[in-house]
């Protein structure tokens, strides 16, 4: 799906499928464009009940937009549109959004399925679609030659095509003229050349063409889709416990509650590291091999892979042609398998400045102030064995005592470690959960 803009007035987005320029927009916009229709919710709410009480040719789709729901039918002037039942996102099959706009909506979007890149199409046949009679019950009716029931002789109804079953196709010689016109008045379905419904003779100006069956395709579902099916639970366990540790963290983070605590200690704590130059063994892509590298060695190992053309995989996908017709086109893309890609591994010894050793200084109370510790250090220089002081650090620390006779410590900067004497008394968020003292309020 692509994310495309503009496709329901400017600055409004939708994703627009580029193989068969279906259009999938989430409840908010869709939303919008009913009511600029003149529906109401509860119009909605009444044509998908209307719909569900109809019988339905083909399995609800599931819903690309959320995973959770499926897509329940909403017809509005003959055109079976989708909704979700679970986020209420709309589905428009090619061409449904400009009939059912009038034209003002989707008229950039391609006419016919694209194929993708790499991907080669081409028609391989054309058949007749089904229909049953929905008076005498009379079954698989070819959707082109059999305009009228040839047993009670009942008008045919275009809603009700379907694509025959595999074997059972049917091939027409009929040349293609445009989808049919579905009469305003009466819903018959009318030739796209007619200008007056042949049933009740209303005039077809303007009139939308019939709605069509959603493309069926025999391609076998992606490893990645299958295991994304036979996995689907698992996305909703992740998300609850997930859920669950952002609640606990944000009831530790938030919970909190007032208590009175004294300062009763001071102590500090500074540190500095010693660095030793030794000798360490590295190993690095010979070609990204640092200077100063010695004792090197080399090996032969997978840097990582390329993709190889290992033939094509090839399905077919039947297209309404909304004529009574369908064309079945047969659709190739390029497979590739995965190749290693091998390089030379260098392996070597390298001189680095290593931290050898920490010398440390601490203390409790203000008096006297911290220092830091002393540091004998060897032989100078940058060769093997050389010494240099490193990072330094430091650590001041505050005890309490609180009200609730609990001790809390606060590691603080040094300005307010020296500025909070002994005996100093505050009132600080403590976390009735974690037990931790805010230490930004001593």
């Amino acid at each position: 799906m692509t994310l495309t803009n503009d496709v329901f007035g400017p600055g409004t987005k939708a994703h627009v499928c580029p193989k068969c320029s279906g259009v999938l927009v989430d409840w908010d916009t869709g939303q919008k464009f009913f009511t600029s229709l003149g529906l109401s919710l509860v119009d909605l709410q009444t044509m998908v009940g209307f719909a569900a009480g109809k019988p339905r040719t083909t399995e609800p789709l599931a819903c690309t937009a959320c995973g959770k729901g499926h897509l329940k039918p909403l017809v509005h002037k003959g055109i079976e549109l989708d909704l979700c039942e679970a986020c209420g996102a709309s589905w428009f099959d090619r061409g449904e959004l400009k009939r059912v706009s009038g034209g003002k909506l989707g008229a950039t979007l391609a006419p016919a399925a694209q194929p993708v890149a790499g991907e080669t199409s081409k028609t391989v046949g054309v058949f007749e679609m089904f229909w049953d009679c929905a008076f005498c019950d009379t079954k698989a009716l070819l959707g082109k030659t059999n305009r009228f029931c040839p047993s009670c002789g009942a008008q045919q109804d275009a809603a009700r095509r379907y694509f025959p079953p595999p074997g059972k196709e049917v091939a027409t010689n009929h040349d293609f003229d445009g989808a049919d016109k579905q009469c305003p008045a009466c819903q018959t379905p009318n030739g796209s050349k007619a200008n007056n419904c042949r049933s009740c003779g209303s005039p077809l100006d303007g009139a939308g063409e019939v709605n069509r069956v959603a493309d069926r395709s025999n391609a076998a579902p992606k490893p990645a889709q299958v295991a994304a099916q036979k996995k689907s639970k698992w996305p909703f366990i992740i998300g609850g416990v997930a859920l669950v540790l952002a609640l606990f963290c944000l009831v530790s983070m938030f919970w909190k509650k007032d208590v009175g605590v004294t300062v009763t200690a001071h102590a500090w704590e500074r540190s500095i590291d010693v660095e030793r130059m030794t000798a360490v063994s590295e190993d690095a892509w010979c070609d990204s091999m640092p200077s100063g590298a010695y004792s090197v060695s080399r090996s032969r190992e997978q840097r990582s892979t390329k993709k190889i053309p290992d033939g094509e995989t090839c399905s077919t996908r039947d297209v309404d042609r909304g004529d009574g017709t369908f064309e079945r086109k047969q659709e190739c893309r390029p497979k590739y398998r995965e190749e290693p890609i091998y390089d030379d591994k260098c392996h070597f010894t390298i001189d680095r400045w290593k931290v050898s050793r920490t010398e440390r200084a601490q203390g409790q109370g203000t008096s006297p102030r911290p220092e830091w510790p002393e540091v004998n250090l060897g032989r100078g220089g940058s060769s093997l064995g050389s010494e240099r002081e490193g990072s330094r650090h430091e650590k001041y620390t505050l005890s309490l005592t609180g009200d609730d006779k609990k001790p809390y410590t606060c590691d603080v900067p040094v300005a307010k470690w020296n500025g909070v004497s002994d005996g100093h008394k505050k009132i600080i968020p403590i976390g009735v959960v974690t037990g931790a003292a805010d230490c930004d309020k001593l």
